[in-house]
């Protein structure tokens, strides 16, 4: 075999047969073009079925991906997406409103007749919204209980307003116990002290005696206290403004509330809605002028 060629011979029982000779330069090109080929074929085939896996989209600095990114769809930067209010929906609960059904706005005060803070509320905002709100027809106020355990009368306070509901004297009877807060309130027995309220309303004694000495009506006072913990309240007194959305757009709720929590601190009211209705809680003693704030900007 020569320097430059390579020869191929076979001998079989002596016999010589046919030979091929090639030279190196033919021999290097058979083995590109075959390279050549095999490149071209990865090419369509994908690399001969190994696929690159697909990388994941990451949008421009910036901007805002939306579910179709193919670019169609543009996406307007300067329009902030609306927050989304929590949900919740506060029930009037089974005492009686006070004020016009027909009002379309409804308060609902969820309180306990020995808390001093409560008994703040009910001389100061409660006051000035039953005299602007509530007589002329534009409120509703419903009432709740949430006697808290440390307030060794408050529970029986509640059962003696439940006791005098039972003769259609409740707010008769809730005013009177905040109006006497101070006197049962240090009283080692407010028993004769609660039916002597009975009687100076005209009740029948015996029918409320009977009530209240039978702790009638704890299992509905500790429900309302029970729903009033599922709504967020923590502390008494709380307070609720529910407003149809037919009266007040969320623009203006939302600019009556952010006012409110300008002057209160942030979070002080917090604003939620139901299908139909907005609902400001304010939790506390609040003066007037965070009501009306709110009570203000509805369209009566």
């Amino acid at each position: 075999m020569s320097v430059n060629s390579i020869s191929m011979r076979g001998d079989t029982l002596g016999e010589e047969k046919n030979s091929v000779t090639l030279s190196k330069d033919m021999l290097y090109g058979i083995v590109i073009a075959v390279l050549a080929g095999l490149l071209i074929l990865s090419i369509f085939t994908s690399g001969f079925g190994i696929v690159k896996p697909a990388t994941t989209y990451v949008p421009p600095s910036g901007t805002q991906p939306t579910g179709n990114q193919s670019g169609t769809q543009p996406v307007n930067n300067t329009q902030p997406a609306q927050a989304v209010l929590p949900a919740l929906t506060v029930s009037s609960g089974k005492l009686p409103a006070l004020g016009q059904a027909s009002a379309p706005v409804t308060l609902v005060v969820v309180s306990d007749y020995q808390c001093p803070y409560c008994s703040r509320l009910y001389t100061g905002a409660e006051s000035s919204v039953k005299a602007n709100y509530i007589q002329s027809g534009k409120v509703k106020m419903y009432f709740k209980d949430f006697p808290l355990s440390f307030h060794q009368f408050a529970m029986s306070a509640a059962i003696a307003a439940r006791c005098a509901n039972d003769q259609g004297k409740f707010w008769e009877m809730h005013d009177t116990l905040f109006q006497n807060q101070a006197t049962w309130s240090a009283a080692s027995d407010v028993g004769p002290l609660f039916t002597s309220y009975a009687n100076a309303l005209g009740m029948d004694n015996s029918t409320f005696t009977a009530c209240f000495n039978g702790k009638q009506h704890t299992a509905e006072i500790n429900a309302d206290e029970a729903e009033a913990q599922g709504y967020g309240v923590q502390g008494t007194p709380g307070s609720f403004i529910i407003v149809p959305k037919s009266k007040i757009t969320l623009k203006a709720i939302t600019a009556a509330v952010d006012a409110q929590n300008a002057q209160y601190g942030a979070g002080a009211l917090t604003l939620y809605e139901d299908s139909t209705s907005y609902t400001v809680l304010i939790p506390g003693a609040f003066p007037y002028e965070a009501f009306n704030g709110i009570l203000s900007q509805v369209s009566y």
